[in-house]
């Protein structure tokens, strides 16, 4: 095999490898590492060094006996999944965490909480449909772009 040949030769097979390379779907920019796509249970020891650590948060504030924030659980799991390294979801059982809940003068549930680069910004309090908290992310997104 001549120095050509084996020239050409090494030339096809890094050609092969970057095609191969570019038919690969691109992986998902995480703007927000603490995002896996679920909602994370918070605690009054968890709350504040988690919230600290994340650019957008939003945090369920709710009761095991509370009707609406049971109907709110399967909506933050879908926007968890939906928003997934770009928005943390966490929740706080407001009768097990009574420092936290104290806090955020919590008086009502369900109440969700945004925080945004470790700092409290707004609420939504009772429950909301799946629009409401959506449209919110998305302003919050947005914001953070700009």
């Amino acid at each position: 095999m001549s120095e050509d040949d084996e020239l050409a030769a090494i030339r096809r097979r890094k050609m092969q490898m970057l095609m191969e390379r570019a038919r690969q779907p691109p992986k998902p920019q995480v703007e927000e590492p603490l995002a896996n796509g679920q909602v994370n249970v918070l605690t009054d020891a968890t709350f504040w060094p988690t919230i600290q650590k994340t650019k957008i948060a939003l945090v369920d504030f709710f009761g095991e006996w509370c009707g609406p924030c049971k109907a709110l659980a399967p909506i933050m799991v879908e926007l968890a999944k939906k928003y997934a390294g770009k928005v943390f979801f966490g929740k706080i059982d407001i009768d097990r965490n009574p420092r936290t809940t104290a806090q955020f003068r919590v008086q009502s549930v369900p109440i969700v909480h945004v925080f945004q680069n470790g700092r409290p910004t707004r609420s939504i309090l009772g429950l909301r449909p799946y629009s409401d908290y959506e449209a919110l992310i998305q302003l919050l997104l947005k914001e953070r772009e700009q």
